[in-house]
């Protein structure tokens, strides 16, 4: 299917959503069960290009991605993101 092809390293979305996600994730790379990768948390999404990260969108102002390594620890680089919304809450038109 033409637009989808698998991407390097693992992957783990709702990283804050869930209260063992985090841990578990970072255990299971800290014992090279997967591979590194990167984690997301609720409402962030990740656009590739050729395995490229091009742009990491969120629709919650605090919601983050990450690139999770182990290196003698476990390591979080929070990778820059950008909040979709804004500020004050939008009013959409209401469809007759």
């Amino acid at each position: 299917m033409e637009g989808f092809f698998q991407i390097k390293g693992s992957n783990c979305p709702h990283y804050d959503g869930e209260i063992d996600r985090r841990p578990s994730y970072q255990k299971l790379i800290a014992t090279t069960k997967i591979k590194p990768g990167i984690a997301t948390d609720d409402g962030v999404a990740i656009h590739f290009i050729n395995q490229e990260i091009q742009r990491i969108v969120s629709s919650r102002p605090d919601a983050k991605a990450y690139k999770v390594y182990y290196d003698k620890k476990i390591l979080e680089i929070e990778l820059e993101t950008k909040y979709l919304g804004c500020q004050k809450e939008q009013s959409f038109p209401q469809k007759l």
